[in-house]
């Protein structure tokens, strides 16, 4: 699942109402898929931008399989389901062995899950954590949360599975082969709008589409020409980190994008990690000055980060009223953002030249 809330807060977000046998279609292959006629795109793109097709739930064709981790069964589609099972079949002849975490997601529950967390936690941080209703990709039936088995024992907590990429470099080698790609890749937030989940896969349904998004580590919106505008050809260096995980950068590039994407006109080029050193005791004295002046009753940031960016300004018609130069480069442009704690959100202080 996209990672909008942690995976046990949605423990029943499969959707469905009844119990199920679990499926034997455990010998099932790509070419034995169902030749049910489909109505839906395998192709389709969903994400924070685009939103579900009118009618896309209607035209599900979906199956339930008795999950192991929640009451509710999970749901698929049925042809990515079949896919699944031969995915399943050819990993554990390599002693890999998975199942289905959060699967198939209605509009109608996520809208609940929206509604319950605004009210218990306010409405910006429910935005924040929450998926919008109808703009997450399990809506589709098409996006699959794996989990894995290891000695016989569930691991399915993120930090645990996180903890074997051994194991899912195994299981991002067969995706392809089974119509399957990695949707949400390392050190691609920028064009996906997610961090980095190795148990999240996406059914497209076509081989040789798969197997050229996975063998050039495209992201599903590059492939498709879909990227958005402000970001489109922005070169990426997280560098190297022995203070931040790429998701704690991922998670500052976030709140980077939030504003920047308000810039009408312009086009990042370059986005970089400024460094540890940059990201020291002087920065964060720094980010604590700027939340003293501005908000003196704020709780003390504990970390600090500085991005780096360079873009492109807008053309003389769009740039009028604004700061900027039209039609120039503006290079190192620095963001500096600072949050309480590890799993705080990070709040952007100020940004410009150094």
């Amino acid at each position: 699942m996209e990672k909008t809330i942690t995976r046990k807060a949605f423990v029943s977000m499969a959707g469905g109402t009844l119990w199920a046998m679990l499926l034997s279609a455990c010998g099932a292959t790509s070419d034995q898929a169902s030749t049910a006629k489909s109505t839906i795109d395998y192709m389709v793109l969903v994400n924070k931008q685009h939103a579900l097709p009118d009618g896309w739930e209607e035209s599900l064709d979906l199956v339930e399989e008795k999950s192991l981790l929640y009451d509710d069964p999970v749901q698929v589609e049925r042809k990515a389901y079949e896919a699944y099972q031969a995915l399943k079949k050819d990993l554990a002849a390599e002693d890999v062995f998975v199942e289905l975490d959060s699967c198939y997601r209605s509009v109608a529950h996520q809208q609940e899950v929206m509604d319950e967390f605004t009210k218990e936690y306010g409405e910006e941080y429910a935005k924040r954590i929450v998926a919008t209703p109808g703009y997450s990709e399990h809506h589709t039936g098409l996006a699959l949360d794996l989990f894995l088995v290891i000695d016989d024992e569930y691991v399915c907590e993120n930090a645990e599975m996180e903890k074997h990429p051994k194991i899912w470099e195994k299981i991002h080698a067969k995706l392809a082969d089974h119509g399957f790609i990695l949707r949400y890749l390392p050190q691609r937030k920028i064009f996906t709008g997610y961090s980095y989940e190795p148990w999240h896969i996406r059914y497209i349904g076509d081989v040789d589409v798969a197997r050229q998004i996975m063998g050039e580590g495209l992201t599903f919106e590059e492939y498709l020409g879909e990227v958005q505008p402000c970001v489109a050809g922005c070169v990426v260096d997280y560098g190297e980190s022995e203070v931040y995980e790429d998701s704690d950068i991922d998670a500052a590039l976030g709140t980077v994008l939030d504003e920047f994407g308000t810039w009408e006109g312009c086009v990042m080029t370059r986005f970089s990690y400024a460094g540890d050193d940059a990201c020291g005791a002087d920065e964060l004295a720094y980010v604590n000055e700027l939340r003293e002046a501005n908000e003196p009753d704020a709780d003390e940031f504990g970390q600090a980060i500085v991005l780096i960016t360079d873009f492109h300004s807008p053309s003389t018609e769009q740039a009028e009223g604004t700061a900027w130069e039209p039609d120039t480069d503006y290079e190192g442009w620095t963001w500096h953002l600072g949050r309480t704690d590890a799993d705080g959100a990070w709040q952007l202080l100020t940004w410009g030249y150094a």
